[in-house]
């Protein structure tokens, strides 16, 4: 077999024809990619121009048409073709009668290693390699342009065209929507501090990044003048590149953002932003977009309370104080800070009323929360039981000299003497004060009390067990009397029965609950345990010869022990009279609880609207204050006319003339709903020369008789200190009867406003000279 010839004229000249073949190719490609790039690009343009898309983004856009191109030429020249197929074309632009590609045929054969088929093996191999030297031979003659001539792509038109249209729609005036961010208003635009308010406009979120689709709708804000509470934790969609300031350029504080729309921005006004007129500037990355105005109102202003706010008036707010006063005096007097607490609490309630940041309904649920906090659990149900049972153990210990003073203790239920009485006996042992005998018979008296506490618990708890059985077997005869029952009368006559054993028996289960969580029954329980501790550990031993000093010094041991457990057991003592004090301050302050509620009960709302003051009720009310503290009046308060009226809505109106004012107005169809304090008119003229004189009240503590006290009080004010204590002793006396006497709570709500309206003047009495 002959070595392979060169055939090396050949490959060049098809890797020649390959290129411009190739070449040709990426022109078809790009020509039909330029179709889709120019509708591409005149999309991008037309959305640039109309802002669907931003600038930045169109340029992207363009550039990714061009490459849509690149790409078309590219993947159209990438297309495989065979050096045998490129040959044959060269062959027949040429001429050469296949022999180009005959050569390339036989060198692949002879390369592959194929053996012929052909009797004469040698004559084939041959003739093969003849006919490649024949290719080589000929090609010099080849025409490679011939064979691969360069022409315009087929959709050269198509592609000029869309490029001519989008170029002519791209240079079209398009009207392009005006998409700045503008601010129009707050709503509101009179706020107090703390609150909220919408800034409202168009096109905010021009250069802000749009909020994702996920964000939760539930984070939308409520009402905008709702108060901060209301909202506290709730958020929506805040841009971190933007920002709301309040008050002017070189003195603005930031303000809290809620939420940012398109439409709306929801800010919270600063806590302490300052009272007056302001301007709400909103920054988006940095730069202004406007400002809107807006009034910062004083919480006292009760132009910006809600419809709902719950309105006290004076009369009103100053009987609330007096309770809480008493509350106050209560709780010091009485050590119970838990009374104390609650006092502040209702302050604190009474602080947010005069704010106008609760309507009646939250103010009378807040006051429901406090009440309830104060009557935590741990309640004693029946302390005159408890009562007695100390009672019983005072006579007991009575018996013994050594234990006769904490018996008359016990007897009388005087506590705190109890707890010193035990501090007593327990220094008397730390002392050794106490002789053998006197050990022996504290013994012998602290274990027969312990002894009938622990009988007393038993006898209890056997007495509940037996009441709470014969009602269940009350309820289960019924039951089975209710079965039998012959008619309906008699079967709803057991019904009836039937349910007032089984509230029977809910109370007694209540009651014996609240007995094993009474507070005071556990301490008594420690109480028992420490005594008979003390009992156990004051037992003499009995004598060994043998080991006298060893139980001289045990002995000591237990005294001391002993000790220990007196002292355990005053304060177990004082335990229970702390919470005996604070039971019965809680249930005396529970009328005071009710006065609370209805004052609360009482109290208007700013959305019932009516006359604004037309008698001079406020003024009215000034001039008895300064005249009850001794100080000069004004007369012309309570002359007619002084009065602010408010001009009558809807019907009932008509035409009047008086002395002091004209009124006019419509007639109307219906009754009127006003009402005129001065009906009998003005008093008699008097006749002479006569002159005002204003009597001053001086304080002191000097007087007369209680009559006389009354009266110069009437006279000159409740300036003085006589007058302080004969208000004190009637406010006792009508406190017992009402709390002792069934009287509605209308009734209690006057007569408790009325002391309140005459209280004395206890702060301005201490200054001045004494009468």
């Amino acid at each position: 077999m002959a070595q392979p010839l060169d055939t090396s004229a050949i490959q060049r000249l098809v890797r020649g024809a390959r290129f411009r073949i190739r070449g040709q190719w990426a022109l078809e490609g790009a020509a039909t990619a330029t179709i889709l790039a120019a509708v591409t690009a005149l999309a991008s343009i037309f959305a640039v121009r109309t802002q669907a898309i931003a600038p930045a983004t169109g340029i992207y856009l363009l550039i990714a048409s061009g490459l849509i191109i690149v790409v078309g030429a590219i993947v159209s020249a990438s297309r495989r073709i065979d050096d045998e197929t490129i040959a044959r074309r060269i062959d027949r632009a040429s001429n050469l009668s296949d022999r180009l590609s005959t050569a390339i045929a036989f060198e692949r054969a002879l390369a592959s290693g194929a053996k012929p088929s052909d009797v004469d093996e040698n004559l084939t191999y041959d003739l093969m390699h003849a006919a490649i030297r024949d290719g080589v031979r000929a090609a010099p003659r080849a025409n490679i342009r011939a064979a691969t001539p360069f022409a315009l792509p087929r959709d050269t038109r198509a592609a000029l065209g869309f490029l001519a249209v989008s170029a002519l729609a791209a240079g079209l005036a398009i009207p392009s929507a005006d998409h700045t961010p503008h601010l129009f208003r707050a709503v509101p635009d009179r706020v107090r501090p703390g609150e909220m308010t919408t800034i409202q406009g168009e096109h905010l979120m021009t250069g802000l990044r749009k909020p994702l689709a996920s964000l939760p709708v539930s984070n939308v804000l409520g009402a905008p003048n709702a108060p901060a509470s209301a909202t506290a934790g709730k958020r929506g969609y805040v841009p971190a590149e933007a920002s709301v300031f309040l008050g002017a350029a070189g003195a603005a504080q930031p303000v809290e953002v809620l939420d940012w729309t398109a439409t709306e921005i929801d800010v919270r006004i600063p806590g302490d932003a300052d009272i007056g007129d302001k301007k709400l500037m909103v920054y988006v990355g940095g730069k202004g977009i406007g400002e809107v105005d807006i009034t910062i109102l004083s919480k006292k202003d009760k132009e910006g309370w809600k419809e709902d706010a719950v309105a006290l008036d004076p009369d009103e707010k100053a009987y609330v104080e007096a309770i809480l006063a008493e509350l106050k005096n209560v709780a010091q007097r009485d050590k119970v800070p838990e009374l104390e607490d609650f006092a502040k609490k209702i302050e604190k309630l009474l602080e947010k009323a005069d704010n106008g940041e609760l309507s009646k309904e939250q103010l009378l649920q807040e006051l429901a929360k406090a009440e309830d906090a104060l009557a935590k659990d741990g309640r004693e149900p029946n302390p005159e039981e408890i009562q007695k049972q100390l009672g019983e153990l005072g006579k007991e210990l009575k018996k013994s000299e050594i234990t006769k003073p904490l018996g008359e203790a016990l007897e009388k239920n005087d506590l705190p003497k109890v707890q010193q009485e035990l501090e007593k006996l327990a220094q008397k042992l730390d002392d050794k004060q106490l002789s053998e005998k006197q050990k022996e018979e504290l013994s012998k008296q602290l274990d027969k009390v312990a002894k009938q506490m622990e009988k007393q618990e038993k006898d209890q708890k056997q007495k509940q067990d037996q009441q709470q059985q014969k009602v269940q077997e009350e309820i289960r005869r019924l039951e089975k009397q209710k079965e039998q029952a012959k008619n309906e009368q008699q079967r709803q006559e057991m019904e009836r029965r039937l349910e007032d054993k089984k509230r029977e028996l809910q109370k007694l289960q209540k009651d014996q609950e609240e007995k094993e969580q009474s507070e005071q029954r556990r301490a008594l329980k420690r109480l028992q345990k420490d005594m008979e501790k003390a009992a156990e550990n004051l037992q003499k031993p009995q004598k060994d010869p043998n080991q006298q000093q060893q139980d001289q010094q045990s002995q000591e041991q237990k005294d001391q022990q002993a000790s220990r457990n007196l002292k355990d057991a005053a304060r177990e003592t004082g335990r229970v009279d702390q919470d005996r004090r604070k039971q019965a301050t809680q249930k005396k302050m529970s009328s005071q609880m009710d006065d609370l509620r209805e004052a609360m009960r009482r109290a208007k709302q700013k959305g019932n609207k009516g006359p604004n003051d037309p008698f001079n009720k406020n003024g009215k009310n000034q001039d008895f204050i300064a005249r009850a503290r001794g100080q000069k009046g004004s007369g012309q308060a309570w002359k007619p006319g002084q009065g602010q009226g408010q001009q009558g809505q809807g019907q009932g109106q008509g035409q009047g003339q008086g002395q002091n004012g004209q009124g006019s107005g419509s007639g109307g169809s219906e009754w009127g709903t006003g009402h005129d304090d001065n009906l009998t008119g003005d008093p008699t003229a008097k006749s002479g020369n006569t002159k005002d004189d204003d009597l001053q009240g001086k304080q002191g503590d000097k007087g007369g008789s209680t009559r006389e006290t009354i009266l110069a009080a009437a006279q000159k004010g409740f300036a003085s200190k006589r007058y302080e204590k004969v208000y004190q002793d009637y406010q006792r006396i009508v406190e017992e009867v009402m709390r002792t006497e069934k009287l509605p709570s209308s009734y209690k709500y006057y007569v408790k406003r009325y002391f309140a309206k005459i209280h004395p003047s206890t702060s301005e009495a201490t200054e001045g000279n004494p009468q």
